[in-house]
């Protein structure tokens, strides 16, 4: 086989190849998801709840948990419900993770480091990038034992 020949049939067997591949990409199967009719207007939970259990998570003050999208953590010592705090564990910004620095007393992005009061209120913008964000959602909560109940609205 001459070199010219093998180059050609090898530009064939690849244009193939290609041509099956695309076109097996656009077949369907026919399960393509139909779109919701009656799209939930209240996709943010509305009474949904995350629970924690005391007796084996945030036992001490500083202390941080993550469940159920809600990002717990611990202010005070005892187990009042006011010794807690419950919030959204994603900014609102761009959705980096939320942590809570005890050693500042604020919850902080990982993405751009947006701050936060454990109040909720932002008390520094993201960093390095366009925008800003606005107040952390917290949640109301209720201690019943050795669990801590976040009512997420």
């Amino acid at each position: 086989m001459e070199r010219d020949e093998f180059i050609k049939s090898l530009g064939f067997g690849m244009a193939l190849m290609c041509a099956g591949s695309c076109l097996s990409a656009c077949g369907g199967k026919g399960n393509d998801p139909k779109p919701d009719d009656k799209p939930d207007p209240n996709p943010g939970g509305g009474g949904n709840t995350a629970s924690v259990n005391l007796s084996s998570q945030l036992m001490a003050v500083g202390d941080q948990v993550i469940t159920g999208g809600v990002l717990f953590f611990r202010i005070a010592a005892g187990n009042a419900a006011s010794s807690f705090v419950a919030t959204e564990s994603v900014c609102p910004h761009q959705g980096g993770g939320l942590v809570w620095k005890q050693a500042i007393s604020k919850v902080q992005c990982q993405l751009h480091f947006a701050e936060y009061a454990a109040s909720g209120s932002v008390t520094q913008q993201p960093q390095g990038t366009s925008g800003s964000t606005r107040t952390l959602k917290i949640y109301s909560t209720a201690v019943s034992g050795t669990t801590l109940t976040a009512t997420i609205v």
